[in-house]
């Protein structure tokens, strides 16, 4: 299943897309792995393309437009969009995605979908925790290099005129997601329904929340056996993962929504708010409560 995320950049310096591109990232702090003489490591497997620039040239042309248009000169205005399409780990041994198969997606997606930018096109063999799953980026400017011939997805006269901005709204969004998915169908690659709320929603922060805490408890695990002492404990939980298994283990045996809200207090401490036909949970061990929403559909 390919995803489909968008990351707004407000970050000034337009090296810094290209430098995480190409060198290697600590993936838990996000900050650059260095070499015994201090220098950053260069990313052992990518493939980088420009369109509509030199890819190793791409901050100092972006600036250049920005100058000439006028636009991007202030801290609090989006420099550019980073656009991410993680393929499934599948796809790469039973379907036959490539890094190059992959890279030539992306950039006939980004030629589309976002013509007349500056945009650098880049493909990585791996994600996060050795996952398998082919990635691209594509990086664009978020100030338009060329005037291009009006699109069906536009929905501004000026979206296709040299000079302005990326304009992203919740309905260039679906129709991003809509060319994912039609590009994976196309294509025979693995792929979900991203227009629908997905049943399980972890978010980025909820993600690398529970990265941090099992790398941590495997290391207090590891001290506790150098020592002898028992390890009670073997895989960390988010306060959301474990309000998704109670809260399914606690439907699973109740008679009514009273009764779930009973079960959930007395044996979990949990309290259940509902207003305006929203429900919360809240932990003991928590003052703010999490939004039914947060969790996924399901």
């Amino acid at each position: 299943m390919a995803i489909l995320k968008h990351i707004a950049i407000k970050n000034t310096h337009y090296d810094a897309a290209l430098d995480y591109l190409t060198m290697q990232h600590d993936e838990f702090t996000m900050k650059p792995v260095l070499g015994e003489d201090g220098r950053q490591l260069p990313r052992e497997e990518y493939l980088i393309d420009g369109i509509n620039c030199n890819p190793f040239t791409f901050a100092m042309e972006c600036e250049s437009v920005n100058a000439a248009f006028h636009k991007n000169q202030s801290a609090a205005e989006v420099k550019a969009h980073h656009y991410i399409i993680s393929f499934d780990p599948r796809d790469r041994d039973e379907n036959g995605l490539t890094l190059e198969y992959a890279q030539s997606l992306a950039l006939q997606f980004a030629r589309k979908n976002f013509p007349g930018h500056q945009a650098i096109v880049c493909a990585h063999p791996d994600g996060h925790n050795s996952a398998g799953n082919i990635h691209v980026h594509i990086v664009i400017n978020s100030v338009r290099a060329l005037d291009v011939e009006m699109q069906a997805f536009m929905e501004r006269a000026c979206d296709a005129k040299a000079g302005y901005k990326h304009h992203v709204t919740d309905k260039l969004l679906s129709y991003l997601k809509q060319e994912t998915m039609s590009m994976c169908q196309e294509n025979s690659l693995y792929q979900v329904d991203l227009l629908n709320p997905s049943k399980v929603r972890i978010t980025d922060r909820e993600y690398w929340a529970e990265k941090r805490g099992q790398a941590k408890l495997d290391n207090d695990n590891a001290e506790k056996i150098k020592k002898g002492e028992p390890v009670t404990e073997t895989k960390y939980e988010t306060d959301k993962a474990f309000l998704r298994r109670v809260i399914s283990d606690t439907i699973s045996d109740s008679d009514s929504y009273e009764d779930f809200c009973k079960k959930l207090f007395e044996k979990y401490g949990i309290s259940v708010h509902e207003s305006r036909g929203r429900i919360s949970y809240l932990l003991p061990d928590r003052n703010r409560p999490i939004r039914g929403r947060q969790l996924g559909t399901g």
